[in-house]
């Protein structure tokens, strides 16, 4: 970031837009777990890296399809589309792989607060890449935001396994994807790039799903066709390839890059606050004294960063 003259004007569709984005990833969290636990019933024992990439491989060639039917989608694919979606889709690929194994082991507690760390990754990134370091209102957005995050559910027990380190590494991942979206979907049509993304990453997980299936142990074939016929793992997959993979990443590609990309990453962290509730009203879980606590954090987080981009958008305007 090099002040407010090169921040992207804040858009209030884009707002919108990406907090509906960060509501439809609170379901996908109900969705995985539960496509997880039919997997980990027909495989016996944990679902493993099999189930992830079968899962993940589903989702993004069935959301690419989907999204192919819309002809806007398919103009401006080039090779410049092609690139960004291959790196943007290799990036969703690993990152979701992270997650979902991550997820096996951690509690919702320390995977919120794990995964939430994208949004200090983010800033870090954006620090070296601009060598401007955000304003402290901004920063003390992004602190509020991630320890909002990791106390959604009361305090994060934390004992560093590979699980935990799975998850960071997802954080990581997904602070890259966030940059990465901001600077292609500003140099290619982002609905090309996102066709080409949810390609990219459907082959890359069908290709870890190949080498998977040759280990020993791996499932059998029938294990298979038989979790692929299970309603418990069919239906959350569709409903996440429908609205957190098909809408949601579309969304995001197309409006994110009307943003300040730490600006983005501060809000998409209000994502564990629609997860708990969800998750309430599903029979799932009950939210409790602490919701409020991190819940209050996260919006505060982001109230701090929206009232700190508004001041410089007005001292900008004021100085011409």
């Amino acid at each position: 970031m090099s002040g407010a003259s090169a921040r992207p004007p804040r858009s209030p569709r884009a707002l919108a837009a990406l907090l509906l984005v960060t509501i439809l990833w609170g379901f996908t969290f109900v969705w995985m777990k539960q496509s997880l636990e039919a997997a980990a019933r027909v495989f016996g024992g944990s679902a493993g890296s099999t189930a992830v990439l079968l899962y993940v491989s589903i989702r993004f060639l069935a959301a690419a399809a989907i999204l192919a039917i819309w002809p806007k989608t398919r103009q401006g694919l080039d090779r410049g589309a092609w690139r960004s979606g291959i790196f943007l889709g290799a990036l969703l690929a690993v990152g979701f792989l992270f997650q979902m194994l991550g997820l096996e082991k951690v509690t919702p507690p320390v995977s919120a607060f794990l995964t939430s760390l994208y949004v200090v990754f983010a800033a870090i990134l954006t620090i070296a890449l601009h060598k401007h370091r955000p304003h402290l209102p901004l920063i003390a957005g992004i602190v509020l935001a991630t320890l909002g995050a990791g106390f959604i559910e009361g305090p994060p027990h934390l004992t560093f396994g590979l699980p935990e380190w799975l998850t960071v590494g997802c954080a990581a991942i997904f602070a890259v994807h966030i940059i990465a979206t901001d600077r292609l979907t500003k140099a290619h049509p982002p609905l090309a790039v996102t066709l080409t993304s949810f390609i990219a990453t459907g082959v890359v997980a069908a290709a870890g799903l190949g080498i998977s299936l040759t280990r020993t142990g791996a499932p059998t074939h029938d294990q298979i066709r038989t979790l692929l016929h299970d309603a418990g793992f069919f239906v959350p997959l569709a409903l996440a390839t429908i609205f957190a993979t098909v809408f949601a990443l579309t969304l995001m590609n197309v409006f994110q890059r009307e943003l300040d990309p730490v600006r983005a990453s501060i809000l998409y962290a209000l994502e564990p606050i629609w997860t708990t509730i969800i998750a309430f009203f599903m029979g799932l879980g009950r939210p409790g004294f602490w919701l409020w606590i991190g819940g209050g954090a996260l919006i505060a987080g982001n109230l701090i960063a929206e009232l700190e981009i508004a001041a410089e958008e007005s001292a900008g305007r004021g100085s011409k």
